[in-house]
């Protein structure tokens, strides 16, 4: 990652910190990184299970699309920022989110 530039989201309850490069979204980081998180449709913007609370730096967070925004409609919550889609978050500066169920990967 020599050059890249990298934003830092800290992954509640978890208690990991995921460099995300510049452009690219918090599921494909996570991924990337060696980290399940909980998905039905591999990062598609369909399922909605992927779901994040933003907890600190909504300002460094990117706006929320018209694909995004359906989904977190759907969910029934407000968009207000704070609920975020991981498959299509991109950050711009350190970000906190609490998100159940992201393992570590098992080495095979």
């Amino acid at each position: 990652m020599d050059g890249e530039v990298t934003h830092r989201v800290s992954v509640r309850p978890l208690g990991a910190d995921l460099d995300v490069l510049d452009g690219e979204d918090l599921f494909t980081a996570a991924a990337r990184l060696g980290y399940r998180w909980p998905t039905v449709c591999g990062g598609k913007g369909t399922c909605r299970t992927c779901f994040v609370q933003v907890e600190e730096g909504v300002e460094n967070c990117s706006p929320v699309g018209s694909l995004e925004r359906e989904g977190i409609e759907a969910l029934r919550r407000p968009v207000d920022g704070l609920t975020r889609l991981a498959c299509r978050l991109l950050v711009e500066g350190p970000v906190t989110v609490t998100k159940r169920g992201v393992r570590r990967r098992v080495q095979e």
